[in-house]
């Protein structure tokens, strides 16, 4: 191995060991402070960042006088929950296998190793590293709280995912539904006396669905919206019950509907259908807790920087990368609504989220750490 590769197996290998699940912030925050040992020295300004009991934190370049920052280099340090065994990394054929070792403590590790090695070398320009605690629960508390905060970017580079170097040109964006029917009840020997919540809650499914649910195996960059969680007070097969709730999950490509669109399309059909959407509250802080907000992630595969990234990837590589899709979301979409220019790639990893087998390819990390570098050299 290169002395560069060595390092990226044994960062990555110490962040997996720290079992920094979306719901163990202390954990989160033992990972924050490796990562800010290992950046320690170079004159960057730390700002650290919490919300809701969710940390995140912000090592910065400053030349630009407050100004955006030019590239933001962003990532999130929280994993999905998994069991105590999934926390022990192991190195096989040439693969880190671990919870979070694709997803994407392997990734942070390249930004890392990337940004200290361009500060290293004289780099001044103004750059950032950004690690977030939540992304994995929707990166509220995290990116969205720090840009509420102030932080602005020209460009974001987020390596999160399973592209093989392939850039996202699209991410769908997100929006969940929670929706209550309610009615008097009773048994279902006297069921032509009553009218049954859970039909109006499937009339409005079924009517979503005729406009929104068009996704096929085939021919799947398009809309889908699905019936989720389904609960009914009834406590036998006998009963109607007095009260459903149901939630839906609706994910859609920003360039076939508008967020607006799909919300007046839902108000109107609970209206008709007599159903409440329903808003949750955190009881913490007495906010009202946003489901998704409809926020997707286009990027410009024309733009200049995108332009040079895609070439400079391509000299490291030494093969030429393309252009997909992304059904799921990244903490890009927070970004993207905030005006920045995001740039979403990954190296090579695989099973992410899976309860094992999770894993990243070291030399793909090592490639991408050498790409990053040079692009900072380049653009910042």
């Amino acid at each position: 191995m290169t002395e560069k590769r060595d390092l990226i197996v044994k960062l990555t290998s110490e962040l997996v060991s720290i079992p920094s699940e979306s719901k163990n912030q202390k954990e989160v925050l033992a990972a924050l402070d490796l990562v800010s040992s290992y950046l320690d020295g170079l004159g960057l300004k730390v700002v650290d960042f919490e919300k809701n009991g969710v940390f995140s934190r912000l090592w910065i370049n400053e030349t630009n006088e407050g100004g955006p920052v030019r590239i933001l280099l962003s990532g999130h340090i929280d994993v999905v929950d998994a069991d105590e065994d999934q926390f022990v990394s192991r190195l096989e054929d040439g693969k880190i296998f671990g919870r979070g070792s694709g997803d994407m403590k392997g990734h942070d590790v390249a930004m890392m190793v990337s940004l200290r090695s361009y500060i290293e070398k004289g780099g001044d320009g103004s750059v950032g590293l950004l690690l977030t605690g939540d992304e994995e629960v929707g990166g509220f508390n995290g990116a969205r709280f720090v840009l509420e905060q102030g932080l602005r970017a020209e460009l974001v580079f987020v390596p999160d995912g399973t592209y093989d170097f392939d850039i996202v040109e699209s991410q769908k964006a997100p929006h969940h539904f929670h929706v209550r029917a309610s009615g008097v009840g009773g048994h279902a020997s006297r069921a032509f006396e009553i009218e049954n919540p859970v039909n109006r809650l499937l009339n409005v499914y079924s009517e979503m669905r005729k406009k929104y649910s068009v996704a096929t195996k085939d021919n799947d960059w398009h809309s889908t919206f699905e019936l989720t969680v389904i609960k009914t007070g009834a406590n036998s097969e006998n009963s109607i019950p007095s009260d459903v709730d149901a939630w839906f999950s609706w994910r859609w490509p920003l360039e076939d509907f508008s967020f607006e669109e799909g919300i007046a399309d839902f108000t109107k059909l609970c209206e008709d259908n007599e159903c409440t959407i329903v808003t949750e509250t955190n009881k913490r802080e007495g906010e009202k807790i946003s489901h998704g907000m409809g926020e997707g992630c286009l990027t410009d595969r024309d733009d200049d920087q995108v332009v040079l990234w895609k070439k400079t990837i391509e000299e490291v590589l030494k093969k030429e990368v393309g252009f997909l899709n992304m059904h799921g979301a990244t903490d890009g979409r927070h970004f993207y609504k905030y005006g920045s220019k995001v740039l979403a790639t990954s190296a090579v990893s695989g099973s992410h989220h899976a309860k094992n087998g999770e894993w990243v390819d070291v030399e793909s990390l090592e490639i991408l750490s050498i790409a990053i570098e040079k692009y900072l050299e380049l653009v910042a």
